[in-house]
């Protein structure tokens, strides 16, 4: 799997479009134009729905794709959401620039956009079968071992603590040397949940592949699908391409995993018979708890 488009486009997808909408194939023409007419529909569309929408087989949807330059229908749909991301970044390309020139409601308007794009493109681009065998192995884990570096780090100890609220035996890990150790002892039953936001970072990709030497699982969640990280990991969620200014990239790719975690505690809630009285009673606990602070205590 190719590395080299971690931050760039995968095609200039609507170039690449609009070419093949003037050209005189009869077949492919319409196609191009319906996509390009319906970008946000088409990028949340399976290939069989793309098919049927448009009239055509799949192995056309397919054949449309390679003339594109893409590898596969996939492919398609990420280039969609991430032209989409361009496009809105262009929009939001310098707050700091704009800031005599608009208001601050606006320039908060602007930001709380992009985060809203992030989140409704990560369904786009999230396996939902890889998404169940995610919440399935998490829930037989014996051990649920968390990995999260720099900006990651956060959203890492965000989902630990979603786990043991569940009752379900996780740890978080952002130190790489305590990381080495935990993965080299790791036994049968563990699982192992990576964030990365690009996928490239050192220290995790050498603990997965110690952990797929010992035999255990290894679940990443990752905004880029062709980083490294993706070789070496059993199961991979991917959120929202990033494709915002860095002011906005980080917030934005956090709301986005943040998303994809909330959706595994609710889905893990619901499956796990005794995560009902497990979470009412850390929400007790919460309770009480937050009566102290406020010194709200009962006599």
């Amino acid at each position: 799997m190719p590395h080299n488009r971690a931050m760039e486009p995968l095609v200039d997808i609507f170039q690449a479009l609009t070419s093949v909408a003037r050209s005189d194939d009869k077949t492919m023409a319409p196609l191009a134009q319906w996509v390009l007419e319906h970008q946000d529909v088409s990028r949340r569309l399976t290939i069989s729905e793309l098919a049927a929408r448009t009239e055509v087989s799949e192995t056309t949807i397919f054949r449309f794709c390679k003339l594109l330059g893409l590898t596969g229908y996939k492919d398609l749909r990420l280039a969609l959401a991430e032209g989409r991301g361009l496009a809105l970044g262009s929009q939001l390309a310098s707050p700091q620039e704009e800031a005599h020139a608009h208001s601050y409601g606006a320039i908060l308007q602007k930001v709380i956009e992009a985060n809203i794009e992030q989140l409704m493109r990560t369904p786009t681009v999230l396996s939902l079968d890889a998404l169940e065998q995610a919440t399935n192995r998490l829930l037989k884990a014996n051990q649920i071992q968390i990995v999260g570096f720099g900006s990651s780090a956060p959203i890492a100890i965000d989902a630990c603590r979603r786990l043991l609220s569940l009752g379900l035996p996780a740890m978080v890990h952002s130190d790489p040397h305590i990381l080495a150790v935990v993965t080299a002892q790791g036994k049968p039953g563990t699982v192992f949940l990576g964030i990365s936001c690009s996928g490239r970072t050192r220290d995790l990709i050498d603990a997965f592949e110690t952990a797929g030497e010992r035999g255990l699982d290894r679940i990443l969640i990752t905004s880029d699908p062709g980083s490294p990280a993706t070789e070496v990991a059993d199961l991979v969620l991917v959120s929202a391409v990033r494709r915002m200014p860095p002011a906005l990239d980080i917030i934005g790719t956090r709301v986005s995993q943040l998303a994809i975690i909330e959706a595994i505690s609710v889905a893990l809630s619901e499956q796990d018979p005794d995560a009902h009285a497990i979470l009412e009673d850390t929400r007790q606990l919460e309770r009480e708890i937050a009566k102290k602070r406020t010194g709200e205590q009962t006599k």
